[in-house]
C-alpha cells in the first residue's frame, strides 16, 4: 500500500482531521522513501536489512502517534497488534504447516 492508501486507510479508521491528514502524509512519504532505498541496499544482509526496517517503522509510527489524540492512539495501537498478528512471528513462517503434512 503506497503512502495515499495508507493514509485513506488511516483517516477512515481513526477519523483523522484534515490537520491530521497534513502532517502524517508526508511521514508516510518519508517512510515508503527510506524503505525503497533500504530494499535497493545490497550491502546489507537480509537480518540487517530487516533490523533497519523495522526501525523505520517504529520510528515513523513514534511520529504518527505523535500527531494523534488519545483515543486514536488507543486504536492505531490496536491495528497495529492486529497486523503483527497477521504476519506472524518475526523473522519465521506463521506457525501453521503449508501444504499437505510429510509422510
Amino acid at each position: 500500500m503506497g503512502p495515499d492508501q495508507q493514509l485513506e486507510h488511516m483517516s477512515k479508521a481513526l477519523n483523522l482531521t484534515d490537520d491530521q491528514k497534513s502532517q502524517i502524509k508526508p511521514i508516510l512519504q518519508d517512510r515508503q522513501k527510506q524503505m525503497e532505498s533500504l530494499r535497493s541496499d545490497t550491502s546489507l544482509s537480509p537480518e540487517d536489512r530487516r533490523s533497519k526496517a523495522r526501525s523505520l517503522m517504529q520510528d515513523s509510527n513514534a511520529k504518527i502517534i505523535a500527531v494523534l489524540n488519545d483515543e486514536q492512539k488507543t486504536k492505531f495501537k490496536e491495528m497495529q497488534s492486529r497486523m503483527r498478528e497477521h504476519r506472524g512471528p518475526p523473522g519465521g513462517a506463521p506457525n501453521a504447516p503449508s501444504g499437505p503434512p510429510p509422510q
